[in-house]
C-alpha cells in the first residue's frame, strides 16, 4: 500500500466515524427527551385505569402505548449497539490504514526522486500521524464524557421487561384449567345451582352445539368459556360467550409442513382428550397428535407448533397446566426402559421454551397438580412408578415418593394441608407430605389405603375428607388425617367423569348425565339428583359465579343459579 493511499482510507475513516459518532449523539438525545421508560402519558393513562377498572377500551390503549414504548426503548438499544460496532470498526480501519502510511514514509531512508515529491511525501505522512493522534484523543475524549458514560449506563442497566401473567386472584375465581385453579376441582363459589333438568329445560340457561367431539372438559376465563374437540383430520379450539352460549369463534389447529392426519386414536380417548388453560390474554391447547397451539382471546393464533406424536398406548390424554408465564406440558410416554416421559415448560406469550426435564416413568394420562408448600409453589405429577414435585419456575425436582409402580396411573393428584394424594387403580391411594427433599418414600408417606380406586376419575379432598369414585359408581370417602374409611356408598351409574366440590357439597356427574349431589359429612347424604337431558358426559364441570358449564355428547350446556340466590366465596 503506497503511503498516500493508506492516508486515504484513513481519512475516509475518520470522517464515517464523525458522521457514526453524531448521529449516536442525536439519537440519545432524541430518546432522552422523550424517555419512553418513564413516559408521563401512560402514567397518566394507568392512573385512570385505576379509577376506571373496568374500562376495556382504556385499557387496550395501556396495552398499546406500552408496546409502543417498550419497542421503542428496544431500538434505540438495537441503534446504540450497531453504531458502537461500527464507530469501533471505523477506529481499527484508520489506525491501521494511517500505522501502513507512515511507516512506509519511514522507510525512506533518504531522497529520491524530485525534491518536491519527496516534501510532499513527507508532509502527507506528518499529516496522517497528526490525524492518528488527533482521533484517538477524540476517542479518549468521548469515552470519558458524562454524554457516552450515561448513555453506556442507561443501555447496559435497563433490564428486559418482565413477563406478564394473569393476577393470582383472577386465576383463583375463574375457572383456567382441568378442575380448576391448581388442578383441586373446587369451587370458588358456594352459589352454584344444587338443582335442575335438561329434560324440562328447568334452571338450564342454555345449551349449544359442539362441532367435534372430544372428552376435554370446559375452561372458563371472565365471559369467554373454551373447549377443544377434535378427529383424525381436523383439530379445533372453540371459544364461547359465557352469558349466552353464542359460539364466537373457532380455530383451526394446523402445524405448517406436517401432515393434517394423525395416528389413529385409541377409541375411549378420542383426539381431543386434553382440556385446554388459559390466563387473561391466550388459551392453550394441546391433542393427541402433540400439536401444541396458543390463541388469543380473540381467535388471532399466536404460535403453534409439533411436539410430536406421543408414544402412547392408549393415546395422550393428560391436559395442560400453568403457572405465572409458564405453560407446562406433561409428555408421559413410552415405558421405563426407553425413558421417553418428559415435562416441559414454554414461555406463553411466545412459545420458546424455558426449561425441560426428563422423567424417570411410562406412560400416564394425569394432569399435574399445582400447590403452595413453605413459601413456594410445587408441581405434582405421578405416573409409574413415581410421584414427583418439582420447581415450576425451573424444573428441578423437589421429591420423589416411590408408590405407583405395577399401574397404569390416569388419575391427577390432589392435595391439601401441605399433603398430597395420589393414587393408581394397581397400587392404592397414598398420602404423601409435602415437606421433604429426595427419595421421601421411607418418611414422608402419612397413609395409604386400598378400596374403592379409581382406574380414570381423579380424587376430590377438602382438606377433611378424601372421595374416591371408581368407573362403576361406587363413591367411598376416607378421612384425610389418618386414611380410616369413612363410607362406602354404591351410584349404580358409570362414572367417567371426576368428582367435584361447590358451596361445601360434593357434585358427582354420571356418563349418562345424572348429576348427583350430596353432603360432605361423614355419612352420605343425597341433595338432588340431576338429569341433563344428554349423555356422554364424561368432561369434568366447570363451576363459575352462579353457574355450571358441563359438555354432553354433543352439546356444552349452561347451569343457571337459582333466582334470588347471592354471590359469596367459599371460604
Amino acid at each position: 500500500m503506497r503511503p498516500v493511499v493508506g492516508v486515504a482510507i484513513s481519512a475516509a475513516a475518520a470522517v464515517l466515524a464523525v458522521v457514526v459518532a453524531a448521529l449516536l449523539v442525536r439519537d440519545y438525545a432524541a430518546y432522552h427527551a422523550s424517555d419512553p421508560m418513564n413516559s408521563e402519558a401512560l402514567a397518566a393513562l394507568k392512573a385512570q385505569a385505576a379509577r376506571n377498572p373496568k374500562d376495556a377500551a382504556l385499557l387496550e390503549r395501556i396495552r398499546a402505548l406500552d408496546l409502543a414504548l417498550r419497542e421503542e426503548h428496544f431500538r434505540h438499544v438495537a441503534v446504540a449497539r450497531r453504531g458502537n460496532g461500527l464507530l469501533l470498526g471505523c477506529a481499527v480501519l484508520f489506525l491501521l490504514a494511517a500505522k501502513v502510511g507512515t511507516a512506509h514514509a519511514a522507510r525512506l531512508s533518504r531522497p529520491r526522486g524530485k525534491l518536491a515529491d519527496v516534501e510532499a511525501e513527507m508532509k502527507r505522512a506528518a499529516w496522517g500521524r497528526r490525524m492518528v493522534v488527533t482521533l484517538v484523543v477524540l476517542l479518549a475524549a468521548g469515552a470519558i464524557s458524562p454524554l457516552a458514560v450515561r448513555a453506556y449506563v442507561r443501555m447496559t442497566t435497563v433490564p428486559p421487561p418482565p413477563p406478564h401473567f394473569a393476577d393470582p386472584a383472577d386465576v383463583a375465581r375463574y375457572w383456567p384449567r382441568f378442575r380448576g385453579p391448581g388442578g383441586r376441582a373446587i369451587s370458588a363459589y358456594d352459589n352454584v345451582p344444587t338443582e335442575w333438568d335438561g329434560n324440562t329445560g328447568r334452571n338450564i340457561l342454555w345449551k349449544t352445539p359442539v362441532p367435534l367431539p372430544g372428552k376435554s372438559s370446559p375452561i372458563v376465563w371472565g365471559d369467554r368459556v373454551f373447549l377443544t374437540g377434535g378427529k383424525r383430520d381436523r383439530r379445533e379450539v372453540y371459544c364461547y360467550d359465557a352469558a349466552t352460549g353464542k359460539r364466537l369463534w373457532e380455530r383451526p389447529v394446523v402445524v405448517p409442513d406436517r401432515p393434517g392426519k394423525a395416528k389413529e386414536a385409541f377409541e375411549d380417548t378420542g383426539y381431543a382428550a386434553s382440556t385446554p388453560v388459559c390466563d387473561d390474554r391466550h388459551v392453550f391447547a394441546i391433542f393427541a397428535n402433540g400439536d401444541l397451539a396458543c390463541f388469543r382471546h380473540d381467535g388471532e393464533l399466536v404460535w403453534v407448533k409439533a411436539l410430536g406424536q406421543p408414544d402412547n398406548q392408549y393415546t395422550h390424554g393428560s391436559s395442560l397446566a400453568m403457572y405465572r408465564n409458564l405453560l407446562l406440558v406433561l409428555l408421559d410416554q413410552g415405558n421405563l426402559e426407553n425413558y421417553m416421559s418428559k415435562l416441559l415448560a414454554f414461555d406463553g406469550a411466545s412459545g420458546r421454551a424455558v426449561w425441560e426435564k426428563r422423567r424417570p416413568v411410562g406412560s400416564s394420562w394425569g394432569t399435574p397438580a399445582l400447590m403452595a408448600s413453605g413459601g413456594g409453589q410445587q408441581l405434582i405429577a405421578s405416573a409409574n412408578p413415581w410421584v414427583m414435585a418439582y420447581d415450576p419456575n425451573s424444573g428441578a425436582e423437589l421429591w420423589r415418593a416411590h408408590c405407583m409402580e405395577g399401574g397404569d396411573v390416569a388419575s391427577s393428584p390432589v392435595f391439601a394441608n401441605g399433603t398430597v394424594f395420589a393414587v393408581c387403580a394397581e397400587t392404592k391411594l397414598y398420602a404423601i407430605r409435602a415437606d421433604g427433599a429426595g427419595d421421601v418414600t421411607e418418611t414422608h408417606v402419612a397413609w395409604s389405603a386400598e378400596d374403592g380406586l379409581p382406574d380414570i376419575t381423579s380424587p376430590v379432598t377438602d382438606g377433611t375428607h378424601v372421595w374416591l369414585l371408581d368407573s362403576g359408581g361406587l363413591l367411598t370417602c376416607y378421612d384425610a388425617q389418618t386414611g380410616e374409611k369413612v363410607y362406602e356408598h354404591e351410584l349404580e351409574k358409570v362414572c367417567n367423569a371426576s368428582p367435584a366440590l361447590a358451596g361445601g357439597r360434593l357434585y358427582v356427574v354420571s356418563i349418562k348425565g345424572v348429576t348427583f349431589v350430596a353432603e360432605t359429612g361423614r355419612e352420605f347424604k343425597l341433595v338432588a339428583t340431576n338429569p341433563l337431558g344428554e349423555g356422554g358426559v364424561v368432561a369434568s364441570p366447570a363451576f363459575q359465579n352462579g353457574r355450571i358449564y358441563l359438555r354432553g355428547k354433543k352439546h356444552l350446556f349452561c347451569i343457571g343459579q337459582k333466582p334470588g340466590s347471592t354471590s359469596r366465596p367459599a371460604e
